[in-house]
């Protein structure tokens, strides 16, 4: 029970930061989202070199210069220059540590679906910051993620991948897919936004890629035979263990969004 109320507690301040900082501003969402990728960097160093906290975090720090590079990328409409921040981000992880799996974890894992992310904020007609979509993306994934696992802890049976994630069902993966499919059609009826049909496409993304990323994140830690990837976050163990599922969804949204803006 003490768990249980400590994960709630900590998952209500997460969603409060988040969702405050996306729908601040511009400035706060940067800001949010590349403290994100900070603090994820910080936990992969952890992960793969095992040293200490101190000279992770001197590893990790340097991410915050890209902040006026993003914030500048976005906010004066150089769309879709947002492909620098992820490359400079890389640049640097390589000249860091050199080509290896944490680099390219680094841009693949890391920069580039944080960078979809940031780039979902700024995807109307003229380029300007609007906080719908990030915010219901996110929404999105977290519902997803809340009642795949309530639904896999009541009526799971049948295990999905019992090796790498025991705890998977299918059910859960039903019941997760279901109420995400809830979720977007009340974000729709309250906002308006895009059409019915690709809410349908976002939630199918939300789903199946958000759970392999779950899967692929359970995969790194039984390489590196650890449980959680930190414990910045009580209840939920690192950041990583709390976002991996955004970090597969973030880059199919975007990818869907331009295609429908391409094709349409």
């Amino acid at each position: 029970m003490k768990e249980l109320v400590l994960r709630t507690l900590t998952g209500i301040t997460l969603v409060v930061l988040v969702a405050g900082s996306i729908l601040l501003g511009p400035v706060t969402f940067v800001g949010m989202t590349l403290v994100l990728y900070v603090l994820s960097v910080f936990e992969l160093i952890a992960l793969f070199y095992k040293v200490e906290s101190s000279r992770a975090w001197k590893m990790a720090i340097p991410g915050f210069l890209l902040l006026p590079l993003a914030f500048a990328i976005l906010q004066y409409h150089l769309h879709p220059a947002w492909l620098i921040v992820p490359a400079a981000l890389w640049l640097f992880s390589i000249l860091r540590w050199g080509f290896n799996l944490p680099s390219l974890l680094s841009f693949v894992w890391l920069a580039l679906p944080i960078s979809s992310f940031l780039a979902l904020g700024w995807l109307t007609g003229d380029y300007s910051y609007q906080s719908h979509l990030p915010l219901a993306v996110i929404a999105l994934v977290w519902v997803n993620d809340t009642f795949a696992y309530l639904t896999g802890s009541l009526l799971g049976r049948t295990k999905m991948t019992p090796v790498l994630s025991p705890g998977k069902t299918w059910e859960g993966f039903a019941g997760g897919m279901i109420f995400t499919l809830l979720g977007a059609w009340i974000t729709w009826k309250i906002t308006g936004m895009l059409g019915t049909g690709t809410w349908i496409a976002i939630s199918m993304i939300v789903a199946s890629l958000g759970l392999a990323g779950d899967l692929f994140e359970s995969g790194l830690k039984r390489t590196v035979k650890v449980k959680n990837t930190g414990n910045l976050l009580p209840g939920h163990g690192g950041v990583l263990d709390r976002f991996d599922s955004l970090l597969f969804v973030a880059p199919g949204v975007l990818i869907l969004i331009l295609l429908i803006k391409l094709l349409l």
